[in-house]
Order: structure tokens, then C-alpha cells, then sequence
């Protein structure tokens, strides 16, 4: 038996399939090959978020509704950490309207992060998209619970208002004011509940009476005052207003 060197257009042929696997094998294991898909959505509700992400981080996240598909750009570089909706009649129609809130952290800190908030309404077709800060914060870790009343979420600002003179404190030592969202004909939006305030006045100067530095205890002072105001069905200080962090991005109508 004998055997032929190979030529030169054979040798041609088998460098040109060995370079075609490699660069197979190269795709395979690329980042890009590692991007998955993640489709968020309530049922019985036109909208669904779609979000692609590599190892959990989003690279990029889709709104998809009867209005088209819109890019949040704000949830790049995030990490989906979990969800929640209620169903309220807030347009005054017979058809559940939705208030959808969802929960993106940093990469390996869940401490620090986004809220994404959904409303829609059904009456006149709308939905509108808002985000707003993540914090940690001694809500995180208090055995104490706040009830609210269905169709109303808690937002827990990461941040007390800024009192006067008073640093602003937050952080995971500091009990953040909370504020009742609520959709509205308008959206979602801040709109004081009395019962949730009046739990919240309880919490509040159980803390305050046990907190010892002298500046963040005058800090609660000043909130046990807005939370007895709105308690009363009062409307909020100034600085209750100006620490409400909240940013519509998207507002959609379609037919």
C-alpha cells in the first residue's frame, strides 16, 4: 500500500475547512451566542416587555403594545429582580385597568436599582412608562409590615425629604418616607392614602423614639408631621413633593 502527498489544491481545501470550523467554533463560545430572552407580561393586558440579557445583565429591553415597540434604554446594564401588578378600575369603565411594577437591580448589588412602572388604562387606550430609584433602606429590615388597599403600591423613596437645614438621610439605617401610588385617568402617580399614612405615623414614632442621633431623630420629627397631615386626608409639604423621584419616559395612546 501507498500512499499520495496530498497537493497543493487539496492542502488549499483542508486549511480553508480547518479555518471554517474554528471560526465555528469561535461563534459558538462568543458572548453573543450567550444572549437570552426574557418576556415579561400580565394577562388579559396588550403589552409584554422584552428583554435581552447575557448572564442576567439586560443588553436590551423592548415594550412591545397595540402602539408599536419602543426601546427602555434605562434597564440596560440591569438585572431583573421581580415583579409586581395590581388590577384597579381606575377609568371608570367595567374592563380592569393595570398598575405593573417592576423590580431591576445592579449586577451583583441588589441594594441599588430601578423601578420600572407600567399604567394602563382601557377606556381611552393609553399606557405610560416611568422609572424611578432603588434603594436599600431600614424598610429592608424592620419586622414590620405597611398595608395598603387594593389597586395602591408603595413606593419606599431611597431617601428622607430634605428637611430645612437637616442632612438628607438614607441608606440602610434611615426609615425613607413612603409614598401611596395610585393609577389616575393621568397615570400612575402619588396620590396619599390616609389609612396607609396613619400605619405609617405608627412605625414611624416607634423608630423615632429609639433612634440616637439627634439630626436624623428631628428628621423623623419632621416626617411624623407630613405622615399625621396625610393622615388627615392633608396635602403634602413641599419637601414631600420635591422628594418624589419620578420620571415618566413613555407615554403611549393607540386604537
Amino acid at each position: 500500500m501507498s500512499f499520495r502527498k496530498p497537493g497543493s489544491k487539496h492542502l488549499v481545501r483542508l486549511l480553508a475547512a480547518f479555518l471554517a470550523l474554528t471560526l465555528c467554533l469561535l461563534l459558538t463560545s462568543s458572548p453573543a451566542a450567550a444572549q437570552h430572552l426574557k418576556i415579561l407580561s400580565v394577562p388579559g393586558h396588550p403589552l409584554s416587555l422584552v428583554l435581552e440579557t447575557s448572564e442576567g445583565v439586560i443588553s436590551s429591553a423592548l415594550l412591545r403594545s397595540p402602539a408599536g415597540i419602543q426601546k427602555i434604554l434605562p434597564l440596560e446594564g440591569f438585572v431583573y429582580a421581580g415583579e409586581t401588578f395590581a388590577e384597579p378600575y381606575a377609568d371608570g369603565d367595567i374592563r380592569k385597568d393595570l398598575l405593573w411594577t417592576i423590580t431591576f437591580t445592579r449586577p451583583g448589588d441588589r441594594s441599588r436599582g430601578i423601578y420600572l412602572w407600567i399604567g394602563l388604562t382601557t377606556r381611552i387606550p393609553r399606557a405610560w412608562v416611568i422609572i424611578s430609584p432603588l434603594g436599600q433602606t431600614y424598610w429592608d429590615t424592620i419586622p414590620m409590615k405597611v398595608y395598603a388597599p387594593r389597586g395602591t403600591a408603595l413606593f419606599v423613596s431611597p431617601n428622607l425629604p430634605a428637611y430645612g437645614d437637616l442632612p438628607q438621610f438614607g441608606g440602610n439605617r434611615t426609615l425613607t418616607f413612603v409614598y401611596t401610588i395610585a393609577l389616575t385617568p393621568e397615570g400612575p402617580n402619588f396620590l396619599p392614602v390616609p389609612e396607609v399614612y396613619r400605619q405609617l405615623y405608627t412605625i414611624t414614632a416607634t423608630i423615632r423614639d429609639a433612634e440616637q442621633i439627634t439630626e436624623r431623630r428631628e428628621a423623623y420629627s419632621r416626617l411624623l408631621e407630613d405622615y399625621e397631615t396625610l393622615s388627615r386626608g392633608g396635602k403634602p409639604s413641599t419637601e414631600v413633593i420635591q422628594n418624589f423621584t419620578w420620571k415618566r419616559i413613555l407615554c403611549l395612546d393607540w386604537r
